[in-house]
């Protein structure tokens, strides 16, 4: 008999899909408008961090329903932790923005490791660390961008965009049609994508 917590659901592997292909085309957008002078990249900190809130207290009523219980203490200071970073005001200067992303990173990171520690196969725990991945890559293009009015997207950046959107869709080919996935294969799947898209930003 089949463990059914080794397992990703078809509905959760659906949305898996989905978000990645919508975190490709987030970062792919961002690049963009921010290599065009669209946007400034201490603006788009703000917009980053406030989604990233959303995210978490999203996090929050998750645990209310999955745990049925208080929530573990470690749990709760490191989501206290990142929450009070977030609120912290915008970045006006480059030191700013480095203090900032340091300790988001940080808190973020630390949040992760408690999150998988206590709910290892829960699909709750696999889309926190999917929203991570999400929000260092962008704070990782704003780190290289900021304080950068115009600059323009390199062929590498382009080639490489491409190679992770293949990579996504292969995943999605690879699952439609499946009731369930063995976790270990979808984590796999997923790395590889995120793998791709640090590429790409590495040649900004």
């Amino acid at each position: 008999m089949k463990d059914k917590t080794q397992e990703a659901s078809k509905p959760f592997l659906q949305w898996l899909g989905q978000s990645l292909l919508n975190v490709q085309q987030e970062i792919d957008e961002l690049a963009l408008q921010l290599s065009l002078g669209k946007a400034e990249a201490k603006d788009k900190f703000e917009e980053v961090k406030m989604d990233f809130a959303k995210t978490i207290a999203n996090l929050r009523e998750s645990f209310k329903s999955l745990l049925k219980k208080s929530m573990p203490m470690a749990i709760k200071l490191k989501l206290e932790e990142l929450e009070l970073q977030l609120r912290l005001g915008p970045a006006e200067n480059k030191e700013s923005f480095d203090s900032q992303q340091t300790a988001l990173i940080s808190a973020t990171i630390a949040l992760e490791n408690e999150i998988r520690k206590a709910l290892e196969n829960a699909e709750v725990s696999h889309n926190f660390k999917h929203e991570v991945e999400k929000f260092l890559l962008k704070l990782e293009i704003l780190r290289l961008t900021f304080g950068i009015k115009r600059f323009e997207l390199k062929d590498a950046f382009r080639s490489r965009m491409a190679h992770a959107k293949k990579a996504i869709h292969r995943f999605i080919d690879k699952t439609r049609g499946k009731k369930s996935t063995a976790q270990s294969q979808v984590i796999d799947e997923v790395s590889k994508a995120y793998k791709h898209l640090r590429s790409a930003i590495k040649n900004l």
